[in-house]
């Protein structure tokens, strides 16, 4: 989600929850799948391992996040995705990011 300019500004002020369920989103339109590690891989220079699981897990308590087990890379691997309720205003902070129209 960091891009060029003034985005990369955008993206340091927003909170560990929302830049989790930003990046959570955004590969889930580009149809990739997302679990624990390769979020920790993708945020590392916003948070530690820790916070970002503590922060996944109080999203996923807060019906925000949700997951489903997968084979992924030949290994069972709980597939996040943000949850239904959620995935409005993850869109339409998404679309503020990155000037798009609403859709």
């Amino acid at each position: 989600m960091r891009r060029e300019g003034g985005e990369s500004v955008k993206w340091d002020m927003l909170s560990l929850d929302l830049k989790i369920c930003m990046k959570i989103y955004d590969l889930e339109r580009k149809k990739e799948k997302i679990w624990l590690g390769k979020l920790v891989r993708i945020l590392s220079n916003d948070a530690s391992k820790v916070t970002i699981s503590k922060t996944v897990d109080r999203l996923f308590d807060l019906g925000i996040v949700d997951g489903k087990w997968e084979e992924v890379e030949g290994k069972w691997t709980r597939v996040l995705t943000v949850a239904g309720e959620a995935e409005g205003f993850i869109k339409s902070v998404s679309s503020s990011m990155t000037g798009r129209a609403k859709n």
